[in-house]
């Protein structure tokens, strides 16, 4: 488990907003590259964010919130494996489908239209690829 530390913005209706508190230290550590902490805060954003929360928190709180690392795994086979499928994929369907003429002049502007296509639209799905898929974070506790 990853965790950080994030303080209670918003309760209601069984929901915990929380919002991730940075250390100012972080920036300034030679173990930030293999620091749980730095790397949470790193994918936590910087804006507030809801949690399903059955503990009686109140507005102030200070919680520890932490992410299974399997779901680490999970976030990177998304956001890097599956352009390259997307894109193979296409690439495969454009070059079956389309005239060979077409796919011998367009086959590597399509490859790489697609693969920025995908990009582009995970960048703009990230919150809930990422939030509400990968990364389902957890409330441990109470500090």
């Amino acid at each position: 488990m990853i965790e950080e530390t994030a303080i209670v913005t918003r309760v209601m209706d069984g929901q915990v907003w929380i919002k991730s508190l940075q250390s100012g230290a972080c920036g300034g550590c030679s173990q930030q590259s293999s620091c749980g902490t730095a790397t949470l805060s790193k994918w936590l954003p910087k804006r507030e964010f809801s949690v399903e929360c059955d503990r009686s928190l109140k507005v102030g709180d200070q919680v520890k919130v932490a992410i299974d690392d399997s779901q680490l795994l999970l976030s990177s086979l998304l956001l890097y494996l599956l352009p390259l499928l997307i894109t193979l994929t296409g690439v495969g369907l454009a070059n079956t489908f389309l005239p060979v003429t077409l796919t011998d002049a367009w086959l590597p502007e399509m490859a790489l239209s697609l693969l920025l296509l995908t990009f582009w639209l995970i960048n703009r799905l990230q919150s809930l690829l990422l939030l509400y898929f990968c990364f389902r974070p957890q409330i441990l506790g109470k500090l």
